[in-house]
């Protein structure tokens, strides 16, 4: 007896047949093998056997599983692998979340969203996410590179591809050029302090403090903006009696909702406890003495409306202010004539103080933990990483090498 007819590969379809309807139309149907295993027929009328062909290869191409589940295969294009990747429950934090979106928007479906699975090529991977490097910078590049090989090992998952193309584009395709750290020194930190407590822009962008506490605890801005004095979740996260912080969220923008705090980190390392020195201690009851909205607990409030800042307006604020401390070309002004271009304020880069952002307090905690013996698991501790190989990489100003290396190679 002779072997059965093989079933068909799942997400593939057996030949179109045509049936002519009473009102003239034209009904194209074919067996389609679905996720579950089983064939069933699906089938498409319309007014011509043309139409109704194309219609079928659609719908298809298009087949969702009997539970709704989609289905990839390599005739799926990318823009549907990029619908399936985002619609699964990744874990992501909002802000990264919102850079992968906007990358996948503005890079990865122009460049590729309407070829095939089976199109895409090492080769033109390569040359897509060069022609991102270039246009939009090696930023996102690299976040599209990573976004790619994540949606092709779903598609390798779901049989839709052999083998991740994004790995055999290579490495190369991407250059970036690595900045060495840059923390303030001992006296730059000292020049900044007291520059934003005695200008009038900073005191009343209410600055100053938001900075004294970045410098006293390494955390990153948008922490920093979380902080809150009353409870939170039934326990105090601010312990002013015994200088304790327990770090467990930061200030993001969600789409429809505004500004709130997620309750989490940037990264599950990022929860941590850290003490807190007695000025920042002091200062931060100082604040709450002078609250305009107690009700909120929240210690770097906007100043009129006592509701959560904008990390990203506080950090171009600080920038534009740095940008035109001790600045000849822009007068202190941080901006250059015209200050407007194009509907946006025109940066003033030339000041001797625009190489520092928000982020360079962290570099400088790390910097001063580092010089006083600490270990760079400790450092690392303090700013919420969870290797310390970041924090030898990235947050370690090495500017300045010490005079005892210089006794040693000395002759």
């Amino acid at each position: 007896m002779g072997a059965g007819r093989p079933p068909l590969p799942v997400g593939t379809y057996g030949k179109i047949t045509f049936v002519p309807t009473e009102g003239g139309a034209v009904t194209a149907r074919a067996r389609f093998r679905d996720l579950d295993g089983r064939t069933r027929q699906v089938s498409k009328t319309r007014a011509s056997k043309a139409a109704a062909e194309r219609a079928l290869k659609v719908e298809l191409s298009q087949r969702t599983g009997p539970d709704g589940e989609g289905m990839l295969s390599g005739s799926s294009r990318v823009s549907a692998l990029v619908d399936a990747w985002l619609a699964a429950d990744h874990g992501w934090s909002v802000g990264t979340e919102r850079t992968y979106r906007s990358t996948i928007k503005n890079s990865v479906l122009p460049a590729l969203g309407e070829l095939r699975l089976r199109e895409v090529t090492p080769g033109r991977l390569a040359r897509a996410l060069t022609a991102i490097g270039e246009s939009s910078g090696p930023g996102s590049a690299k976040t599209a590179r990573a976004c790619l090989s994540s949606m092709f090992a779903m598609a390798i998952v779901d049989g839709a591809v052999s083998s991740n193309p994004v790995r055999d584009a290579g490495v190369r395709v991407i250059r970036t050029t690595k900045k060495a750290p840059r923390a303030l020194t001992v006296a730059e930190t000292g020049r900044l302090v007291d520059y934003l407590a005695t200008s009038e822009r900073g005191i009343a962008l209410d600055l100053p403090d938001v900075v004294d506490w970045m410098l006293a605890t390494g955390a990153r801005i948008g922490e920093a903006l979380a902080l809150r004095a009353g409870p939170v979740d039934g326990r105090a996260l601010l312990d002013l009696d015994a200088g304790t912080w327990e770090v467990a969220g930061t200030v993001v923008r969600v789409p429809k909702q505004g500004l709130v705090v997620q309750p989490r980190t940037k990264t599950a390392a990022g929860w941590r406890v850290v003490a807190v020195p007695t000025f920042a201690v002091e200062m931060v009851r100082r604040r709450l003495s002078g609250l305009r909205h107690p009700e909120t607990g929240v210690v770097f409030a906007a100043p009129l409306a006592g509701t959560l800042r904008d990390p990203s307006n506080v950090s171009g604020d600080l920038r534009e202010l740095l940008d035109g401390f001790e600045c000849e070309v822009c007068g202190g002004t941080g901006l250059l004539p015209p200050r407007i271009k194009r509907g946006r304020p025109v940066r003033c880069t030339e000041g001797p103080w625009s190489w520092v952002t928000s982020h360079t307090f962290r570099k400088t905690v790390a910097t001063r933990l580092e010089e006083a013996g600490f270990t760079p698991r400790q450092v690392a501790d303090q700013l919420g990483h969870a290797n310390p190989s970041m924090t030898l990489d990235v947050y370690f100003g090495r500017k300045v090498v010490s005079a005892e290396a210089a006794t040693v190679l000395g002759r």
